[in-house]
Order: C-alpha cells, then structure tokens, then sequence
C-alpha cells in the first residue's frame, strides 16, 4: 500500500545526525529528493547505504530555491539552526530542525516568531518522545495522581564528542552535554509532566577533564589543535509553575561506575519510570514492567512532523516549545556562570 506521504518530498540538510533522518523519512514513505552536506562524499554515501538517488548539494541556497522541495530536515551544527531555518521558513518550505532549537533563547524565539509569521510548519526534533515506551508512560501518565517531582539523568563515564569540533565550541554549539544530551532527559520530564510553565532554575557546571583531552569518546579527537570552552558536567534544579520540579544531571565526563540515562516523575498516586526497564509504579510499590513495541521512534516523528505538512497542523514539539526550553537552558547556564538562582 502506497504511504500517506509519498508525495512528500524533503531534503536533509547535514549527513551526521542526518542519517537518522534519512532512515526516517524513508521508513514513513517520505521521499527523499535533496541531501545537502558540505561534505559532498559523505552526502553521496548515506544515499548510496539507502539505495536511492537524492540530489546531492553542498549549497544550502540551491536547496531553498528547489520549488519541488516541501520540507527541510536541519541537521547541521547548533548556530546554523536559526539562521537556516528562518531562511527556509522564508523561502515557503516547512522545518524539522534538530535539538536544540537555538544556541539561546533569542534565537529560537525568533525561529517561533518566523513560523508564526509564514504559516510555516516547524518542528524540533525530540525523538525521545516518540519512543514506544516512552508513548505507553505519556498515556498512562494520569494514573500516578499530580506529578511534583522528576530526575532527569544522562551521565556518560567517557564520552567527550570530537573533541576541538564544534561540538565542544561554544561559539557553534551553545554549550556541553546540558544542550547537547541532557536536553533530550529534561524535555522528556517536562513533557511526560504536561509542560508547564517554567518560572526558575538553578544549576553548578564543571569542566574538570574536557580541557585536558581526558574522557575523551569513542571517536577521540576531532581537532587536536581546537577548542574546548564549555562544561563536561552540568546539575541542577529548574522549578515551574504548580510546584512541579525537575533535578537533573547532564554529563560527558565523570568518573562513575557507569554511563546512566534515566527519567523517573514522581506522584502523590504512583511513579513512571523510564531507564532501561521503563516500568509503571503504583501507591502501594507495585512494579509493572512495560513490554517494548515493534516500530522506530524516528519513523514515528517523521510520521508525526510529515502529517502536521500535510495537514497545517501544529507539530509537538512545535517552535514555541523549543523557544521555552531554550529559556529554561539559558538560564540555567546563567545561574550556573552567576552563581545564583535565575528567573525563567
């Protein structure tokens, strides 16, 4: 049977994360008419691994002029998210952009301000809510009575991305594991809890071993002669509106016994737990351990961001919710520079 979305024709801006994109689109029945990545080999090898034949370009303003593309996937580095997809919600295409919406709340802000304004579809890439399990945990939500509390963890023992490229720049990227990793965890606590309205927050950041190339990830260094300028652990408190708190822990670097990611909301009736074993905690501590799905969490977003194209729907997370979580990360990386607790 033929896909709802067949028509659809998307480009992937950005052959890295892309790939996931691309394996997402295609899954959803999407086509995939334009891969653009300065790396123009790169391009052509994720296209060759999927068997198909996209347009290869290095040009991200040819990209925008092809009047046969509907919907852009922004895949690059963090600075690059708001000025492209400004300009591609400008020049009538729709946006999937990746997390982080910005590299600061202004930015993303006026990336909001843009859909608004174009009647554009625009959408943040938070694949995390699309998980099967995490899915089971948002419907059920309502069974562990007012949610007040939640952990919010991703902890890696040794896992400095490319140390020296963008990743670890502030200038490109905006910040270290708090915007890069520790935002999926902390926008998985925020919207499992209903988003609501974030009123303070408050965090410590550390850079005890990035600057010293050690704990450095899989794929070691980028560039040995780069950068290393942002925090390799960031922790902290961000509280909203209704009493509701999140405490979270975002790392690249820490000497644990472990690599960690977990989000765990407590309520006054139960307790959801996502971690390895996403599990359904009741009043009285009884454990029900939730059964994995078939299906993958990008074709589900994919799906989901392809749809609200066709229909003019608004996407979730839509350009307002990255606006609002790029708040909640700027102030938390003010608080942790002044010292203090910081308004949202």
């Amino acid at each position: 049977m033929q896909s709802p979305f067949s028509s659809v024709r998307v480009a992937v801006v950005g052959a890295g994360i892309g790939r996931a994109h691309v394996e997402g689109y295609l899954a959803a029945g999407a086509k995939v008419a334009v891969i653009c990545d300065l790396d123009a080999p790169r391009a052509r090898a994720l296209a060759a691994k999927h068997g198909i034949s996209p347009r290869i370009e290095t040009d991200f303003s040819l990209v925008l002029s092809d009047e046969n593309v509907d919907a852009i996937s922004i895949c690059t580095p963090n600075s690059l998210h708001a000025p492209m997809a400004i300009e591609a919600m400008r020049a009538g295409k729709n946006v999937l952009c990746e997390k982080p919406l910005a590299t600061n709340a202004e930015d993303a802000q006026a990336i909001a301000d843009c859909a608004r304004e174009t009647g554009r579809v625009c959408m943040v890439s938070q694949v995390l809510r699309f998980r099967d399990d995490v899915l089971e945990l948002k419907r059920r939500a309502g069974e562990t009575g007012e949610i007040y509390y939640a952990r919010a963890v991703s902890r890696r023992r040794s896992g400095i991305p490319k140390w020296g490229g963008w990743f670890t720049q502030n200038e490109l990227s905006g910040g270290g594991p708090l915007i890069d990793t520790g935002v999926h965890t902390l926008d998985l606590a925020w919207w499992l809890a209903g988003c609501p309205v974030p009123l303070a927050a408050s965090a410590t950041s550390y850079a005890k071993f990035g600057p010293h190339k050690h704990h450095l990830g899989a794929g070691g260094a980028g560039n040995e002669n780069g950068v290393f300028d942002v925090e390799d652990l960031a922790a902290g408190l961000v509280r909203f509106a209704g009493g509701f708190s999140i405490h979270f822990e975002a790392s690249w670097a820490i000497n644990a016994e472990r690599d960690e990611r977990f989000c765990h909301l407590h309520g006054t009736k139960g307790a959801l737990l996502w971690e390895d074993e996403p599990k359904i905690v009741d009043e009285d501590g009884e454990i029900e351990t939730l059964q994995s799905r078939a299906g993958s969490a990008w074709k589900r977003e994919m799906e989901h961001f392809l749809g609200c194209v066709r229909s003019g729907e608004t996407p979730d997370p839509d350009a307002t919710q990255g606006a609002t979580m790029m708040r909640i990360l700027d102030a938390l990386y003010q608080s942790a520079r002044e010292e203090r607790e910081v308004a949202i």
